[in-house]
């Protein structure tokens, strides 16, 4: 039984990759910071390979928007994934909303929709629409959609992969 349970955490440890990250802990005033190891599946390697290339620069560590798990900023071609959603279990989630919203800044610098027309649930659709109304601005609803449809989907790498070799050259 031990020899099962050490080869399938090789066998995990071999399909992900390691990240170490550092997070805020909520100790006296926010001043505390603590590493935690993030464990990045591999198939999502050459999607953050191909940002990294065109330019994009990854953080996992915590974005500076309070209450948020994930950002991009265009300005700076940044990335933000917040280490606490590999915790939570959104990680992989959380990467693909904000590769889309990269991808969505090509080629001009500010978000234009992709023009992707996803499948999705019923019961997946009504919770994004609920997420859309309560907080965006209605000017965000069309890329927020985009972003939160995309990160469901099980090809989701490659339509990114395919979006960011054709919009940001």
């Amino acid at each position: 039984m031990k020899r099962l349970l050490h080869g399938l955490l090789g066998f995990t440890l071999l399909l992900s990759t390691t990240v170490f990250a550092q997070v805020k802990s909520p100790s006296f005033k926010d001043c505390y910071l603590k590493n935690i190891i993030i464990q990045i599946p591999n198939d999502l390697n050459p999607l953050l390979d191909l940002l990294k290339k065109k330019g994009f620069q990854i953080k996992f560590e915590s974005p500076p928007r309070r209450g948020v798990y994930g950002l991009f900023q265009w300005k700076s071609k940044t990335l933000w994934i917040s280490p606490i959603s590999f915790e939570m279990g959104i990680g992989r989630q959380i990467i693909l909303h904000e590769a889309t919203h990269a991808a969505q800044s090509c080629p001009y610098g500010s978000f234009s929709p992709i023009g992707w027309k996803l499948p999705i649930s019923q019961s997946i659709r009504n919770e994004v629409q609920a997420n859309l109304l309560r907080n965006y601005v209605t000017s965000q609803y069309s890329i927020e959609e985009e972003a939160f449809y995309l990160q469901s989907q099980k090809n989701g790498v490659e339509l990114l992969i395919e979006a960011i070799n054709v919009r940001c050259r």
